[in-house]
């Protein structure tokens, strides 16, 4: 019964194990107005994939800015009054909690309107899940011996879920503890 309740701790424990700590624009000081709409912190976060337990960094001259977390109507209006949270450090860490789509604005005069701001969204948990992508075709050509009754390996044997592969980590990693209960 509790070496049970022990996988299952573990489990749930270890779901966002993987998050990463991700610098917002990929660099240190791209919490700034865009100098072209070419590049804006918005197309970077597109290409990016955010999931639970990941981080956001930001890296900023706490002297000239900060970073306000708002709902969608603030951050469609630049509207800085009524922050779901506020940040000032020059070196902000945010963990994304949950799925869906986060909201940031700077909390500088004008600068929003400029487009320093920044919309996540963070893929639901059935996301998180590592995809792996079917083998290529590959052409076989039989040698005029070949035996028909022995069976081939299938091609994409050597294919494991990293899922799988971490859940089965965390069980032997548990194994001693279950031994000592």
């Amino acid at each position: 019964m509790v070496k049970k309740g022990l996988v299952t701790i573990n489990t749930q424990l270890c779901s966002n194990c993987n998050g990463r700590e991700i610098l917002v624009g990929g660099k240190s000081n791209t919490w700034k107005a865009p100098e072209s709409r070419d590049e804006t912190l918005n197309q970077w976060s597109g290409r990016t994939r955010f999931k639970i337990g990941d981080s956001l960094l930001w890296k900023y001259n706490a002297e000239n800015d900060s970073v306000l977390q708002v709902r969608q109507t603030d951050y469609e209006r630049c509207d800085r009054s009524e922050p779901i949270r506020g940040y000032k450090d020059g070196h902000t860490n945010i963990e994304l909690k949950r799925s869906g789509p986060f909201y940031f604005i700077s909390g500088e005069e004008g600068h929003c309107q400029r487009g320093e701001k920044l919309r996540v969204v963070v893929l639901s948990p059935n996301h998180n899940r590592s995809v792996v992508d079917a083998p290529a075709p590959v052409n076989i050509v039989l040698s005029p011996n070949y035996n028909r009754s022995v069976a081939a390996a299938p091609l994409n044997a050597h294919i494991m879920n990293k899922g799988s592969l971490n859940t089965a980590w965390s069980l032997l990693l548990l194994l001693p503890l279950g031994l000592l209960v």
